[in-house]
């Protein structure tokens, strides 16, 4: 009886070390997420200021592109601003389709891949 009493201790013993590890694993598993979303922010906000500075840039090369012309054919202004309506911004480029990859030869050839509607 006496060794049922030390051995339940000592399985209590470790069970408390094991929760005790678990809650300081959880913990800096916590802190890892919050570096990982700081991080992220700051990858975000970057991203953000390089495509502003790209569009800024785009637009001050249409810009100098369309003011050479107006100089090079003499139009007015007038006819300036309406082909500047005409021209596409380039912030706002049309949404590309992705390609979807073929089938690779072998997998069309390989008959134990095939399914079955029912």
């Amino acid at each position: 009886m006496p060794l049922l009493v030390i051995l339940f201790l000592i399985s209590y013993g470790i069970l408390t070390m094991l929760v005790f590890e678990q809650g300081q694993t959880i913990e800096s598993q916590r802190g890892l997420i919050r570096e990982m979303l700081k991080d992220s922010t700051q990858l975000a906000a970057l991203k953000d200021k390089i495509a502003r500075d790209d569009s800024k840039r785009a637009q001050e090369k249409v810009s100098a592109q369309t003011d050479q012309k107006a100089a090079d054919t003499g139009t007015p202004a007038a006819k300036e601003k309406g082909l500047d309506k005409e021209a596409k911004r380039p912030g706002k480029s049309a949404h590309t389709m992705k390609q979807i990859p073929g089938k690779p030869a072998a997998d069309l050839e390989d008959v134990r891949r095939s399914t079955r509607i029912i």
